[in-house]
């Protein structure tokens, strides 16, 4: 196997793993509503030692123990339901950029060694000439679409294939699937197979 068969099939297994992530993440759509929804907030446990000298601050604290404890309760719950909502696509997007950083520093390696023929350092440039330049359309349709309304865009791309992940609060329409996946040919100007795929994070 040459250098660019090794290239494209590391390409290939990260847009892999990155549909299988996504998807199993996509799995989890009716956990995620759950996190807003009204649960009881536990009583508060006001039992409290006796000791010989309890401080102004310590009786204060015992009487207003049960507010103090569903504040922080109520302010956890937002926290980690703004954690869901931002999770799935940042996790992706850390993972598949420490992939491409990888494989941009193998064929950086290639280039620059010494033992590389002019064969291998030419199919490794042409490489990191394709990646750097997917990426750009990459960043650009993920800002264009994200200006549509939805909380966070990824764009993918492998080979002939561009995969768009969205979150949001609404499911895009048909004629909004259909606007995202022109933006997609139109932006990458090679008649892409586009697959778009959605997760509520209501």
């Amino acid at each position: 196997m040459n250098k660019n068969s090794y290239v494209t099939a590391a390409l290939f297994v990260v847009f892999v793993l990155l549909t299988v992530f996504y998807v199993s993440i996509g799995d989890g759509t009716e956990n995620d509503a759950k996190v807003g929804s009204t649960s009881a907030v536990p009583q508060a446990n006001l039992e409290m030692k006796e000791t010989d000298a309890q401080s102004a601050e310590e009786l204060t604290a015992k009487e207003d123990g049960k507010e103090v404890k569903e504040t922080k309760e109520a302010k956890g719950t937002k926290e980690e339901k703004k954690d869901e909502k931002t999770s799935s696509i940042q996790i992706q997007r850390s993972e598949v950029k420490k992939a491409e950083s990888e494989l941009v520093a193998q064929l950086k390696s290639i280039i620059a060694s010494k033992d590389s023929d002019a064969t291998e350092k030419s199919e490794a440039k042409d490489d990191l000439d394709k990646i750097t330049k997917d990426t750009q359309h990459q960043t650009v349709l993920e800002s264009l679409i994200k200006a549509k309304g939805y909380d966070d865009v990824l764009v993918r791309t492998n080979e002939e294939t561009v995969q768009v992940f969205l979150e949001g609060t609404e499911e895009p329409t048909l004629e909004q699937t259909n606007e995202i996946i022109m933006m997609a040919k139109t932006e990458f100007a090679t008649n892409p197979d586009v697959h778009v795929q959605f997760k509520s994070i209501k």
